[in-house]
Parts: structure tokens; C-alpha cells; sequence
């Protein structure tokens, strides 16, 4: 019998990572593959089973920036769409300047040639990037909007881009549609690789004061190269978890200012709503400098919000069990049948407004 559940494990195992091959190297999410019937309104019905990257599920204000970016392709159109969390829904910034308010700064490359992920944003009609904004509000009305970058107005032609919104009882959901036909180097197809980053903005009733970046930094303004490979699939699966994981999957690790006890240290893991019944153990553990084992720390689901399906796992442990900067923290990820399928480690990166993790 136990050869047999050993022999079983090896296959599952095998299989894994067979199918984790068929993403190419360097690449760091996927998008799948968008169902027969797209319709632009808002409603993110139709995303139930897309790739989701969960966003500031770590925040100390839950309510006003947890949010999920979801991602989807067929052979017109690249899909994407927004999910809030945000009692102040508000952009009351100009057409051209949607970056101002709650929306989506948004950049994509889809060139297939050495310029793929260059230093610059091309300056050229039609080269095949674009930086842009989508928003679904204008001041607090459901407001569909789209723009180009000031500087690249010519970047794309706009061919049937499409954006839909709508107000939930905790936020907002928008979704855009951007059409191939504004990139004509680029043939859809399964296995091909662009390039993005998502970039939330949200103003709290008022002016941008806050943004989060999924896969970059600041930096992607300025260029390209900051851009995260996206590789067109079918759909996802649990053996993409293993390289996907760090965006899927993100955690944060840090020290409440104010604690009832003696000092404790937090791990916080975000759960995409569509994988977080796949999910089985989750595990913060800690090693020394050369890798030795301290301790594992299991992390306990929690639902901070029902409408959406907001999801995270925390953990916590003393923090005399290892000191800042002699150890580190890897969150191990199990499915339902106890095998390990993704490693993540906290994300060393300035991704908000002031530089500093």
C-alpha cells in the first residue's frame, strides 16, 4: 500500500511539472482564455474563472484598498477587469487626466521584436505599447472612461475599446476591453507573450493619494522593461501556482505598532477568490541565513469580505523567535492533496506612493 501512495505521489508530482512547462521562461502570470460571450457592463461574471491577482489584501484599511485584477484573451480582444473595495468611490479629474482619481493606470506591450519590454515608451503611431487609463466613474456617477497617455495620444487608434462599471455594495467593479486591431504585430494565440503591469489608483474621495502596482513599480511609467511577460493560456492550472504564485498569491510580513501582547510578528497571504477553495495548508516558515529551518507557522483562512470573495490567510509568531534581518520568510502553499505547490517570498519592492517597502 505505501509503495503504491508513493508511486502515486511521484506521478501527480511528474505531471505537475509537465505542466508547468508549457509557460515560457521569465514568464509571471498567465491570462486565460475569456468565454464565448463577452459583455462590457461591468459585471465580473463572466472573470469567475480568470487569472486574479489580489491587491493590498494587507492594508490596515481593508475597506478602502483590497482590491482584484483579473485577466482574460480570445482571438479579439485583451480583457481585463477591476474588483474595490471603497466606501469613497470617486474620479472627479477631467477626461484626459484619469489617473487623478479611483481608476486603472494601465500599461501593455504586445511587440514581438527586439523593441519587446524596451527602456522607452515607443513615441511612433501603432508600435505596438500603449500607457493608458480606465476609470468607471466621473466624480460619483457611473461614468465608463478611457485615455491615452499626455505625450502618446497617437500610441494606439482606439479600435473598439470598450470600458463598463458598476457601483457594489462594497466598492466598484470596471471592466475593459482592449482590442487586438489597435496592435497590428500582434497575432492572439495561445502560448503568445506580452507584457503588463496593473496599476490601482485610489483618491478617497478627492485627489490620487494612494497607488499599487501588481507586477512593477513606479518605474513602468518611465519604461517597459518594468513590465511583468503575461503568457496567453487556455486556463489556469494548479501547476502554473508554482511560477504565477507570487502575484497570485502575495504576502506581506510585518510588526503591529500597537499589540495587547509582548511582541508579535504578522504574515498576511492574499487568496484569489476562484483558487482559495483549492487551497489546502498554508505555511509561513522561517530559516535562518544559511537556509536552516527555525520554525513553520500555519496561517488560518479569513473572509473580510463576502460580495467578491475577498480572501487572506494570516499566521503570526513571537518575534523573539528571529530577529529582523537574520532570517527569512517563505509562505509554502498546499493544495487539497498535501502537495507543495507554490513558494512565495515577500515582494522587495516600493510599489506605493513614497518609495520604501
Amino acid at each position: 500500500m505505501y509503495a503504491t501512495q508513493t508511486s502515486l505521489c511521484l506521478l501527480l508530482s511528474m505531471l505537475t511539472w509537465t505542466d508547468a512547462a508549457d509557460l515560457k521562461p521569465g514568464v509571471r502570470g498567465v491570462a486565460t482564455r475569456a468565454p464565448a460571450e463577452m459583455t462590457i457592463d461591468g459585471n465580473l461574471a463572466e472573470f469567475e474563472h480568470a487569472f486574479c491577482t489580489p491587491l493590498e489584501d494587507h492594508h490596515a484599511h481593508l475597506s478602502e484598498r483590497a482590491a482584484q485584477f483579473f485577466y482574460m484573451w480570445d482571438d479579439t480582444a485583451f480583457y481585463a477587469a477591476l474588483r474595490t473595495l471603497d466606501t469613497k468611490p470617486f474620479n472627479g479629474a477631467p477626461d484626459n487626466r484619469l489617473w487623478e482619481g479611483d481608476g486603472v493606470e494601465w500599461y501593455f506591450d504586445a511587440r514581438q521584436d527586439d523593441t519587446f519590454r524596451s527602456q522607452a515608451w515607443p513615441t511612433t503611431a501603432n508600435a505596438g505599447a500603449v500607457h493608458c487609463y480606465w476609470a468607471g466613474l466621473k466624480n460619483t456617477q457611473i461614468s465608463p472612461r478611457f485615455c491615452l497617455r499626455p505625450g502618446f495620444l497617437k500610441a494606439i487608434e482606439k479600435v473598439g475599446v470598450e470600458v463598463g462599471s458598476r457601483r457594489t455594495s462594497n466598492g466598484m467593479e470596471v471592466e475593459f476591453k482592449l482590442p487586438w486591431a489597435n496592435f497590428p504585430g500582434f497575432a492572439a494565440k495561445q502560448g503568445a507573450v506580452i507584457a503588463l503591469d496593473s496599476e490601482l489608483c485610489y483618491s478617497d474621495g478627492a485627489e490620487r493619494l494612494f497607488r499599487s502596482f501588481v507586477f512593477g513599480s513606479p518605474l513602468s511609467v518611465q519604461q517597459p522593461a518594468s513590465l511583468a511577460k503575461i503568457q496567453l493560456v487556455d486556463k489556469l492550472k494548479a501547476a502554473h501556482w508554482a511560477i504565477c504564485g507570487p502575484v497570485m498569491f502575495p504576502i506581506r510580513v510585518d510588526t503591529a505598532w500597537g499589540q495587547p501582547t509582548k511582541p508579535r510578528v504578522k504574515g498576511i497571504i492574499a487568496l484569489p477568490p476562484k483558487q482559495a477553495a483549492e487551497v489546502g495548508r498554508i505555511l509561513f516558515r522561517l530559516t535562518n541565513l544559511d537556509g536552516i529551518l527555525i520554525d513553520e507557522y500555519p496561517a488560518e483562512k479569513e473572509t473580510f469580505a463576502n460580495e467578491g470573495k475577498f480572501i487572506r490567510a494570516t499566521a503570526s509568531w513571537p518575534s523573539d523567535v528571529a530577529a529582523p534581518g537574520q532570517h527569512h520568510v517563505t509562505a509554502v502553499i498546499y493544495d487539497l492533496y498535501q502537495r507543495e505547490q507554490a513558494h512565495i517570498a515577500p515582494r522587495l519592492v516600493s510599489v506605493n506612493w513614497e518609495i520604501g517597502y
